[in-house]
């Protein structure tokens, strides 16, 4: 038994939310940067089990040495028990993108969840962009945060590929890809950076 870090978690609203959206919108491969304690796995994996379709993906590269395993080893029992497609990656996400990307993984849902620096969401947004499919939809997590605020900003402003959709969730924004990224070498877009107080 292990003390949990009270904060490190989805709240079951927001659970039920990501719930709901995966069975109207039936993704076939989901993924989520950032597991720690597998709430938020938890909800993807009975999504695909009531679609009776589709795998996921995990990745946390301090699973076992922070997260004590926590999440891994809720994921597994549960993958295990309703017979869903589970496969979990222990390193970083910037390092797993260039595998996933050289072995020419999609998906239809990717969940930003992992270091929630600015400059760290950016890069998962960059990075895991290309991996979605058109049609597809990238999350981000934890909107009240002003380094969340900010990559949204900058989505909402340089990125046409992705279009923000209405949602009924506070704490999280979601953007449909419709086309692929064209843009030009030099294309820049000033954006709102957040100064919002948030403690």
């Amino acid at each position: 038994m292990h003390e949990v870090d009270k904060l490190t978690k989805i709240s079951p609203t927001q659970g039920m939310w990501l719930y709901n959206f995966c069975l109207s919108s039936k993704p076939k491969s989901t993924l989520e940067i950032g597991m720690a304690y597998g709430y938020s796995t938890l909800y993807f994996l009975a999504a695909l089990a009531r679609n009776q379709s589709g795998g996921h993906t995990a990745i946390d590269p301090f699973q076992h040495p922070y997260w004590r395993g926590i999440g891994f080893t809720h994921a597994n029992t549960y993958s295990a028990a309703t017979e869903s497609t589970f496969r979990f990656v222990e390193d970083r996400s910037d390092r797993t993108a260039t595998d996933l990307a050289r072995t020419n993984s999609r998906f239809d849902l990717i969940f930003i969840d992992g270091n929630h620096r600015f400059d760290d969401v950016l890069t998962d947004f960059y990075l895991y962009a290309p991996l979605c499919e058109v049609g597809g939809h990238i999350i981000f997590d934890d909107l009240w945060m002003n380094s969340i605020q900010t990559a949204v900003a900058f989505v909402r402003a340089n990125r046409s590929d992705f279009v923000e959709m209405p949602n009924q969730h506070e704490n999280v924004s979601i953007f449909r890809k419709v086309a692929e990224d064209l843009r030009s070498w030099d294309h820049f877009q000033g954006f709102s950076v957040s100064a919002r107080p948030t403690g």
